[in-house]
Formats: C-alpha cells, structure tokens, sequence
C-alpha cells in the first residue's frame, strides 16, 4: 500500500492511543495486528512477525517479570524501602534523589527496562506508606532511567546497536557521551526538586511516623531471598557478557526465572499473574506500527533530510541529533537508531571527528525517547505497571507534560556539546 495510506493510519492511530484512557494497550495491538492482516507490505505478515516484532525484548520482560516476583514474595523489596525511608528520615525528596542516582547507575550495567522492574516494587511500597501519588515520583525515575541507561554500550538496547555498528570502543563511547548526559541529569535533578516533585515536599513533613517502623520480620523467607538474588546477580552478569558469549540476554533472564520456578516448585501458571501481559500485547502493536513506517520508506524519506546537510558538519550533527530525537519520541528509539544506521556509517567518512555522528544518533534517540511515553520501552512498561498498581488510567499526555521539557533540555546541552567539540577539535 502507499506512503500516504500509512501515513495517515499511523497519524490516527497513534491519535487514538495518545488520546485514549482507558483502551490504549487495546488499541496498539488492533492496530498492529490490523496492519498485518491488511498486508501493507511483502514484510509484514504473520509468519514473518519475528522479523518486526522484537522477541529478544519482549522475553527480556517476561523472564525478568518471573525473576522479581519471586525476589518480591520474600519481602526483599519491603526490607529495602523501610531501611531507605528510616535512612532519610521520611524525607520524600531526598530518597527521590537517592533512588534516582541508583537507577541511573543500574541503568548504566543492567540496561534500563531491568532496572526500572526491580526498582518498582520499592517504589510502589515507599508511595503506598508515605502516602502519596507515585506517578511524578516514577517519571522522574524513568526520565533518570533512560539517561543512566545511555551512559554505556550495554545500558540501553540503541546503544548495543550502535555499538555493533560503529565499533566504538566500550570506554571511549562513556568518555563521550559522559558530559552531556551528566549536565542533562543535573537539569532533571533541578526540574525535579522545583517543579515535577515539588509538592513532595509537604508529604516529607507528613511521614514522621516513618521513623517507627521496623524492618525486622518483613523477609519472610531468607533463604529464598538468597537464592533469587544470586540467581539475578547471575543474569546480571550474562547480560554484561551477552556480547562475548553470544548470547541473547533474553535467554539469560528466561533461564533463571525457570530455574527460580523450579527451585520454588512452581508451574509458569502459579506466576502468570505477575507478568503484565498488558505491556506485551502493547509492544507487539507498537513494533507492527513502527514496522509500517519503515517499510513503506516513510522513515527513511524523513532520515534522508540529514543528508542536505553533509557539507556543513554543524548542521549535520544537529540535524541528525535533532531528526532523531523527534522521531524517537513517535516511534520509539530503536526503530530511529535502526534507521538511521546506514546514513550515519555513510555520512561518517565525511565528517570531521571520527564518532560524533554516532554520538549524535545516540544522544538523540535515547534522550529524545524521554519526551514521550512511546520512546522507550521502559517507560511503556514502567507505566503500565504504574497504571495496574495505583488502578488509575494515567495518559499519553500526563507523561508528555512530564517528560517532554527535560527531553527537550537534554538535546539542547547535547547540541551545545557537539558544536563545542566540533570547534575545539576540528
């Protein structure tokens, strides 16, 4: 089918989605599966779903789904989020600010998707006993999430993308990005303590009797609790080594929450409740809609606008710093890094430092990603869990208002930094 037919599907139902409160997962995946049954291209049909549908992530979910349930059954999570309040004195503020640097360094080794299951619990339990709405708390979280995550080739799955393609050594990929990304958490930090968690501060001055609580009893099953963590310690590790021992990390985190079902004694059945299929069904609409705009070459019309700019470097690594981050913020980081992959391998030889072409598509579509809730995987799933914890129907536009001015201030200090460098060492 044409450029125009897709064009104006994707529109209305992206429209749909954003717009919808109740009935957006439903949407996502009607309109996915739509598109497959209507055979917009040789590309997509069901018996090549694989080829667009990224299975890889999606039993990354569930495995690491089933191995934080169980961490959570022994009370593992509880214990962490009583010992961190008492710390801080019910000071709301200052743990977000704690939990946040956490998540950012997590993020860095664990990628990000991991780090915000593990750290929901906690989150959920903290908001539940101080008594406040965790959705602000949670964006910020996210927000730091998905910048901790590009701080590293393993952090966030672009990044591992644009490794494989560019080669860039694992060190000299963090030395690059280290700047922009440090000053971007500084603003969010600030954006956090006077404006997005602002009104956490009255829920500080609330929680003294936080002070009497006891974590002595919450861990109910210490053995247990001890098998589970050394069993993600050791996903943890295959998924930093995915790389040298190739292997998907997926199939790291399927095989230990397997073995955790074995040792538990449990069928997949017993633990189905844990997994939020709700995510799923969701990705695999959002991986058939990106799919589309691939296929038809509407995304690749849209990337070819960086190649006006090839005999201008300033312009260049703005325009795909810039093209790449609004575009992640539609379609989701990885289908903009897979995009523009070719035009940046091309585009390279011309350009006067050897990898800040690269460094600009991965600023961009990780920090972009952070504008919207479509832009990361984590943040889908992050709020999904969000919405099915709390039984309320945040939106598309709850999260934009959020996420959409840090993404912003984050591409600006990333295109400052490049500029800089482009005059300082070319």
């Amino acid at each position: 089918m044409g450029k125009a037919f897709i064009g104006i599907y994707f529109v209305l139902a992206f429209s749909l989605i954003v717009l919808s409160k109740k009935r957006r997962v439903l949407l996502a995946f009607t309109a996915g599966i739509l598109l497959i049954a209507l055979k917009v291209s040789e590309d997509m049909r069901i018996e090549t779903i694989s080829a667009f549908v990224d299975f890889n992530a999606l039993f990354l979910l569930i495995g690491m789904m089933v191995i934080v349930a169980v961490i959570k059954s022994t009370g593992f999570f509880q214990y962490i989020a009583i010992r961190a309040l008492k710390w801080t004195r019910g000071n709301i503020l200052l743990l977000s600010a704690i939990f946040a640097g956490l998540i950012a360094l997590f993020s860095m080794i664990m990628d990000n998707v991991t780090t915000m299951i593990m750290f929901m619990p906690i989150i959920f339990f903290v908001a539940d006993t101080a008594g406040f709405n965790p959705f602000a708390f949670t964006t910020v979280m996210i927000l730091a999430s998905n910048i901790g995550g590009c701080m590293t080739l393993v952090g966030d799955p672009p990044n591992i993308i644009i490794g494989n393609a560019s080669k860039i050594p694992f060190l000299s990929f963090s030395a690059l990005v280290f700047v922009p990304l440090a000053i971007s958490y500084v603003l969010l930090m600030v954006m956090s303590r006077f404006g997005i968690l602002k009104d956490l501060a009255s829920v500080s001055k609330k929680s003294r009797f936080i002070e009497d609580m006891r974590a002595s009893g919450v861990i109910t099953n210490k053995r247990l609790m001890i098998v589970s963590l050394s069993t993600l310690a050791v996903v943890v590790t295959g998924f930093v080594m995915h790389s040298v021992v190739d292997i998907e990390m997926s199939l790291f985190a399927l095989l230990g929450g397997a073995f955790l079902l074995l040792y538990t004694g449990k069928d997949f059945d017993e633990i189905a409740h844990e997994i939020d299929w709700n995510v799923i069904a969701f990705f695999v609409g959002l991986f058939a809609l990106a799919n589309s705009l691939e296929s038809s070459g509407i995304s690749a019309d849209l990337a070819n606008i960086a190649l006006n700019y090839a005999d201008s470097p300033i312009l260049l690594s703005s325009s795909i710093l810039w093209l790449s981050g609004m575009i992640a913020m539609i379609t989701g980081a990885i289908p903009v890094v897979t995009i523009f992959i070719p035009i940046v391998a091309t585009l390279t030889h011309f350009y006067p430092l050897p990898y800040d072409l690269w460094i600009a598509l991965a600023l961009g579509s990780n920090l972009g990603g952070n504008g919207t809730l479509t832009g990361h995987l984590a943040n889908i799933m992050t709020f999904e869990m969000l919405n099915k914890e709390t039984k309320q129907k945040n939106t598309f536009l709850d999260f934009f208002k959020l996420g959409f001015p840090s993404a912003i201030a984050s591409l600006i200090v990333s295109n400052l930094y490049l500029i800089v460098r482009l005059l300082l060492l070319s």
